[in-house]
């Protein structure tokens, strides 16, 4: 399989699951753009660098809600 053919199959998958409504369906891309773009190409921290013992996990839903910690 060529990596085009990947690709466009993985477009596919992406559009089956955005909502019907065109407005709705191109926001949820371009929020899922913003996460690619802001996340995901940021470099990884090695596990060990994780402070993990004292629990400082934050959910993307408290976040948003402008959550201290």
């Amino acid at each position: 399989m060529s990596d085009d053919s990947s690709h466009r199959r993985h477009a596919i998958q992406v559009v089956a699951s955005l909502p019907e409504d065109t407005a709705d369906a191109l926001l949820v891309l371009a929020l899922a753009r913003e996460l690619v773009e802001g996340f995901l190409a940021r470099p990884q921290v090695p596990a060990s660098a994780l402070d993990l013992d004292r629990g400082n996990v934050v959910s993307l839903s408290s976040a948003s809600k402008g959550a201290s910690f």
